[in-house]
Order: structure tokens, then sequence, then C-alpha cells
């Protein structure tokens, strides 16, 4: 998404900066004495602009848009294949360099502006405003080489105009899945109804949504249903259990309301024949799995679903937890 507001910023040049920087370090000048100084030189820079040089370690805007990104950061991460999920999202980047994100939900700002200091190792501004009766929560960062480096994945961000980037679809799945995952956060609906919930996935970019159907087809196994709305808008829709168990497992939300409704979604199911195979069938599947084989092909094998066995997987990974948490505190009983 593009915003097109622009913002107006007096901006202060290098040479203006490190003028009164060398005043104040080299010759000790304090920032009222540096104000009469530049003002006799007809150099007009406000007495809190310097104070903020100098005591909140502040620098000018044209030196904070230019800052360098590292080198790891054109490195396709999922921290960073998540970002651009939410720009294609509810994500935003503004004509005059800034991008961010603003949201009624706090995990969802968290985490965004977790992902975007990590792969790009600058600090974000924060806010937060009231909107409607709501708390809406706001993450910015003004960089044109961070706005650079996003657009070689996607010229545009704009709901008509982005697409989904290549260097996604050649990648891991856990880029895969983290691209979708931040899409989702932003565009995606789960309606709970028992026994016929769904997650819907809805965009203005046509050839981009089927682009996303595509790869959940291809490296998730997972199957939905296309249509077009009014107004211009296209939807996705997952219905039956074993795409929505694959999509829990596989991808998932970060919003927290999102992965509540989806887990009570999944509970509403009956699933039926599920309790009819025996521990040692099920500790065979497990088996299995340590050996290296992928749910499909134990499923295959076994003559079950692969839901099953991403059941019997999921059950075993948490007992092994509770056992491991038991043993720990067990141990500091005894020290």
């Amino acid at each position: 998404m593009i915003k097109n507001n622009k913002r107006k910023y007096r901006c202060y040049s290098v040479k203006d900066y490190e003028l009164v920087m060398h005043l104040n370090q080299e010759n000790g000048l304090s920032p009222k004495k540096i104000k009469a100084y530049l003002d006799l030189k007809d150099i007009v820079i406000p007495l809190q602009k310097i104070q903020a040089w100098i005591y909140k370690r502040q620098k000018p805007f044209c030196i904070k848009i230019l800052k360098q990104i590292p080198d790891s950061a054109k490195e396709l991460t999922k921290e960073k294949s998540y970002l651009l999920g939410v720009l294609c999202g509810d994500g935003y980047i503004s004509t005059d360099y800034r991008l961010g994100l603003e949201v009624c939900d706090k995990e969802f700002a968290d985490y965004f502006q977790y992902c975007l200091e990590k792969v790009y190792g600058q600090k974000c501004s924060r806010s937060t405003r009231i909107r409607i009766k709501a708390r809406h929560f706001t993450v910015s960062l003004v960089s044109k080489n961070v706005v650079f480096d996003l657009q070689k994945y996607s010229q545009s961000f704009k709901s008509k105009e982005w697409v989904l980037p290549k260097q996604i679809t050649d990648s891991t799945k856990e880029n895969q899945a983290a691209f979708i995952r931040g899409f989702a956060d932003s565009e995606a609906h789960v309606r709970f109804r028992k026994g016929q919930s769904e997650i819907i996935l809805c965009s203005g970019m046509e050839s981009s949504l089927k682009s996303i159907q595509e790869l959940l087809k291809a490296s998730f196994y997972i199957d939905s249903n296309y249509a077009k709305m009014k107004h211009g808008v296209s939807i996705i829709v997952m219905s039956n259990y074993n795409s929505l168990k694959l999509f829990d497992n596989s991808i998932g939300f970060v919003i927290d309301r999102k992965v509540y409704s989806l887990k009570k979604a999944l509970e509403s199911y009956k699933r039926k024949g599920l309790r009819r195979y025996s521990g040692e069938f099920k500790q065979k599947a497990l088996d299995m799995l340590r050996q290296g084989l992928k749910h499909r092909e134990i499923a295959k094998i076994l003559g079950t679903s692969h839901s099953n066995i991403y059941d019997w997987e999921k059950s075993n990974d948490s007992a092994s937890k509770e056992a491991s948490f038991y043993v720990e505190v067990s141990g500091l009983k005894d020290i």
C-alpha cells in the first residue's frame, strides 16, 4: 500500500551539523553560544535543533534518510519476507521514503517493528493514538536506502499494483510461509462457523492473489477456491479441515485474535476415525518422521490422512516439552 500524503521537513545540511558539533566538541561552546556565533554568520539554525543534536544525539534528516543499510540486509530472510508480505497488505511506503504500519493489534505492530529493525539495523519511530474509540499502533521508519532495497522485490506496493516477488517463489518454504503470514495478518479473515469455517484472503490485485493461491498449493498442499467479488476485490477461500490445519501448521498468524479464531475453527470439526489408531501405529508414523520422510509420504505408506500425521507430531512435541519442564522443575527441587 502506498500513502501519498507528503510531510514537510526543513532539511539542514551535513555541513551545518558538522559545524555545530565541531563548535561544541572542539571549542567547548554551549548551545546558546553556538547559536550566537551562527547568527553572526547568518546561519539560521534554531536553538532547539542545536540542543537536540548535542544532547539527544539526533541527526539532520538528510543524514538519517541516507543512512547506509548493512550488507546482511540484502539477504532474503524470513523477517524480510514477512515485511514484504505486510507491505503488500496493510503496510505502506509513502513518497517521502517513509515506510510503516498503522494497526489496532499491538502484537502485529510489535512484530513488524522487530522485523524492520532486525533486517535493517535502524531504530523505528513508534506512536499510539485513539481512532474511532480504538487504539491504533503506528510503526514507521524514514530511509531512502531501505525503500530502494524493498522496491527491488516489487516496484510498487499499491493495492492494485503489488506483485508476488519472484525471489519469494524461488526461495525456501520458510521464507514463503513468512511472506504469506505477513500478507495474511494484513488481508486474511477467519470466518468461524462450527464445522464450516473458512480462511479468506482478499486483495485488489487479482493476478498476484492467484499467484499466492498457486504458491499455497505447490509448496504447502493447501487447496483453496478463487472468486471475484464486487468493486474489483478478489478472494481465495480455504474451507476444508485439511487446508485449515495445513495453514495453521505451516504458516499461521502473528495476530492473537486470528490465532484464536483459527484454533476454535479447527476444534469445531468432528474428526471421524482420529482415535481409532493405536499408540503403536502413531509411534510408527513418528519414527518415520524422524527418519526424514515427509508427512504426505508417511500418510500414503500407512494409508491415513496427512492431517493425522501433523496432529500426532504436534501432540508428541507438546508432551515432550511438558516432560522436559517437569524434569527441570524436579531438578530444581533437588538442589
